[in-house]
């Protein structure tokens, strides 16, 4: 791991624009590993995820040798560095939002850190575009679960999209504090109920267990939220996407570290909840082909291969105002998924493990009948198939002449 660069406070209210990624490709698989450089010193669980992979991958541990060599894991080691930073300096212990003091102006350090703004900012769980603007979120900008002035209006949630949007992710999960839930979709009583349910919540309630807390669906198991990142990914690409609620037992959004571990292990505190065994889980998710579908790709090896799909993503339709139920129009959110690859060598065709070709439907219990679009190219030739594949299923793709 390497020691993280200086950046000053001012600088880290600066707009986000892109998260730092390395790349490490194994030639034993056809998947490669991503490793973010975090600080030895991280307290978040994400962090000390991806420390212990690292430390016992490569034969050391051989599950997770196992799921390493079949996934590629991305770690977001912190969504809301705003929060983070003033809770971790005791500035505001218990912020939960960003330092977004008025509508599209970037906050100073100053502003963020000024006791008056206290309850500025947005909720960076509620400002994701799929279902934004409905219940469970606040249209007052001082509200706790303030939704932000649009869809994606704040750049750590426009950072989100394009990742997601950039990368075929087949599981997701988002860590939070303090309530013991293992949360899915639908996240408000406005969705229908997902085409996929029996499978989708098959998953959830294995990690329910993991963790010994309740699980399923926001408005079932917790409260109302529109704009999560769970609605974002599954509307978007299909991905089956959780939240954790960590650290139980009143310790508010910031519980002392300590608690941390335990969670993570299942030890002190939190006897037999192991935030661990839910990541390992997930991790073997992502690998299992019966969640995901697979292209099996006919072409030369060193060709750049890339998969690409149009999509029109909705809001809710919007609350006006937190006094009444007084709704506008849906906002309609034009979006491209886009992802590359390079065909390795070696023998036979070249297996992409994809998000399924057709996507959940926001309106009802039902799919959204669409292809991927697979492009080859290399040196100079180029050539491209659209294709329909099912979770759970196989497609077969001949781009042989891309050469």
């Amino acid at each position: 791991m390497s020691k993280p660069a200086t950046v000053s406070r001012a600088r880290m209210y600066e707009v986000i624009r892109a998260p730092l990624i390395t790349e490490k490709t194994t030639n034993g698989s056809e998947h490669g590993q991503v490793t973010f450089k975090v600080s030895a010193d991280a307290t978040k669980p994400e962090t000390y995820l991806t420390q212990d992979l690292s430390a016992v991958y490569d034969g050391k541990d051989p599950r997770i040798t196992a799921a390493l060599d079949k996934v590629r894991f991305i770690a977001v080691p912190i969504v809301n560095p705003d929060g983070f930073d003033l809770s971790r300096t005791l500035i505001n212990e218990q912020k939960r939002k960003n330092c977004r003091v008025a509508d599209g102006k970037d906050p100073t350090y100053a502003e963020c850190a000024n006791p008056l703004n206290a309850g500025a900012g947005v909720d960076l769980n509620r400002n994701y575009g799929a279902f934004w603007g409905g219940i469970g979120a606040n249209a007052a900008p001082n509200g706790q679960s303030y939704r932000g002035a649009a869809p994606f209006s704040e750049p750590e949630i426009q950072n989100m999209r394009d990742l997601f949007a950039s990368h075929q992710v087949v599981v997701a999960l988002s860590n939070h504090t303090p309530d013991a839930k293992v949360l899915r979709v639908p996240s408000t009583t406005d969705e229908p109920t997902p085409f996929d349910v029996a499978q989708y919540d098959s998953v959830a309630q294995l990690l329910g267990k993991d963790l010994k807390w309740d699980a399923g669906p926001w408005p079932k198991v917790y409260y109302n939220a529109s704009g999560t990142m769970e609605e974002q990914a599954y509307y978007t690409a299909g991905t089956y996407a959780f939240t954790f609620e960590n650290t139980p037992g009143n310790r508010g959004f910031h519980p002392a570290y300590s608690f941390v571990v335990d969670q993570y292990f299942g030890t002190g505190a939190y006897p037999g909840s192991s935030s661990r065994a839910g990541y390992l889980r997930l991790l073997e998710a992502a690998a299992d082909p019966a969640l995901h579908a697979v292209l099996e790709i006919k072409a030369p090896a060193g060709a750049t291969l890339t998969l690409r799909k149009k999509i029109v993503l909705e809001s809710a339709p919007v609350l006006l105002s937190d006094r009444d139920s007084t709704r506008g129009p849906i906002i309609k959110q034009p979006m491209e998924l886009t992802a590359t690859t390079v065909v390795p060598k070696g023998r036979g065709p070249f297996l992409w493990h994809v998000n399924p070709s057709s996507r959940p439907s926001q309106h009802g219990q039902e799919l959204i009948p669409e292809q991927w679009t697979v492009s080859c190219k290399l040196k100079g030739t180029s050539m491209s198939a659209d294709v329909s594949v099912a979770r759970g299923a196989t497609a077969k793709v001949d781009l042989g002449k891309c050469q």
